[in-house]
């Protein structure tokens, strides 16, 4: 591991429980993690600063924060929340991120919104599910996103909801480096570009729980168009495939399994490809250091508290991409694995911080989060 993940891992544990004195108490009269209703009606403010190191950022000094609580008194209501971060790193990249996700009505209407800004120092090793490692793969673009999800009761079943999805991103590739594929100016989006896009989705959601989930799953399937008309430069569809389900054998003691699939058609931009790896599957190898038209991943995690407000994971992963859904073969999947610490945060809706430690074919990488990866 690298040296600067000890540093991570130290300031997240001695500063975590200063942030606690921002956030209200916790209600005593909360239930029991199996129940769907909860009495806790209070509004939660938590800020964090944090250090940290992963492969797409390298070491990174940020802060964030999360806003919990409830559009209404209705003991079925999820919580609403609201995101705020903001990171810069030693090369030179930053990100500032807002994203609030709202719950109203029994949970039947949804609103989501994500927007951020930032300067990105990323690699692109070329497309495909076996490019080589090459010394040059660095670049450098600058980007700002938008992605609106308004969703609503669907006439299909009371725990299902449909939705409309607007997907917007205007990037510039500001510095090419010596990256042989953006030189060559083959590469579709090579020099950045507008994307606009307009889809659909479908969620059904039965957790018994937002941020800790005992039971339930969350399953959503959601298909975006992007093309010339509503403004964007590229014409290209992509599709996705999120389907997760959550098993308890105690209190707090949880088997999560999820399966995802990223599909892309026509003409993507090479951003736009489905990318492997990142804090949230596939933990350990680098963000999009493979891409393709068609991604296919699944994971187990085991979660379970220590003591108090500590807790630990255990995980496995397994996936890859490839250029057509039949070239996808089971035995050939890459896989991740690791382990991670966790600290209860936000301790009325159980909103962890954490830290986890990945590992995939020689390589590995050490994430900072708030709330689960899945």
């Amino acid at each position: 591991m690298k040296r600067s993940s000890g540093i991570f891992f130290a300031l997240l544990f001695v500063l975590a429980p200063a942030a606690l004195l921002a956030q209200a108490a916790p209600d005593s009269t909360a239930m029991s993690p199996f129940a769907v209703k909860t009495s806790t009606r209070k509004l939660g403010i938590s800020a964090y600063p944090y250090v940290y190191y992963t492969p797409e950022t390298e070491l990174a000094f940020g802060a964030g924060g999360i806003l919990t609580f409830y559009t209404g008194e209705d003991l079925l209501l999820r919580p609403s929340k609201i995101l705020l971060s903001g990171y810069y790193a030693t090369t030179g990249q930053y990100k500032f991120t807002l994203g609030p996700q709202l719950y109203f009505t029994k949970n039947k209407y949804f609103i989501s919104t994500t927007l951020d800004f930032g300067n990105y120092v990323d690699k692109f090793y070329g497309v495909g599910n076996n490019t080589q490692e090459i010394d040059n793969a660095r670049y450098v673009s600058q980007a700002f996103g938008m992605e609106l999800d308004l969703e609503y009761p669907s006439l299909l079943k009371i725990s299902l909801r449909s939705g409309l999805i607007y997907d917007f991103s205007n990037s510039t590739i500001t510095d090419k480096k010596d990256n042989p594929y953006l030189l060559s100016g083959e590469v579709t989006g090579s020099e950045g570009g507008l994307i606009s896009g307009l889809g659909l989705t479908w969620v059904w959601d039965n957790r018994d729980h937002t941020f800790f989930p005992n039971k339930g799953g969350l399953h959503r399937v959601k298909a975006v168009y992007y093309f010339n008309a509503i403004g964007s430069d590229f014409d290209f569809d992509k599709y996705e495939v999120d389907l997760r389900q959550y098993v308890a054998i105690a209190p707090d003691r949880v088997f999560a399994f999820q399966a995802y699939g990223s599909f892309a058609r026509a003409f993507p931009p090479f951003t736009e490809l489905p990318a492997l790896g990142g804090q949230n599957r596939m933990r350990g190898y680098y963000q999009g250091r493979y891409r393709d038209k068609n991604y296919l991943t699944g994971q187990v995690e085991y979660r379970s508290y220590l003591w108090r407000r500590l807790g630990f994971v255990g995980f496995v992963g397994f996936g890859d991409v490839s250029p057509r859904i039949r070239d996808l073969k089971l035995r050939q999947f890459k896989t991740s694995y690791g382990g991670g610490l966790r600290f209860k945060f936000n301790q009325a809706e159980k909103v962890n911080l954490r830290v986890d430690f990945g590992f995939g074919k020689n390589t590995n990488g050490v994430y900072f989060g708030i709330e689960e990866a899945f």
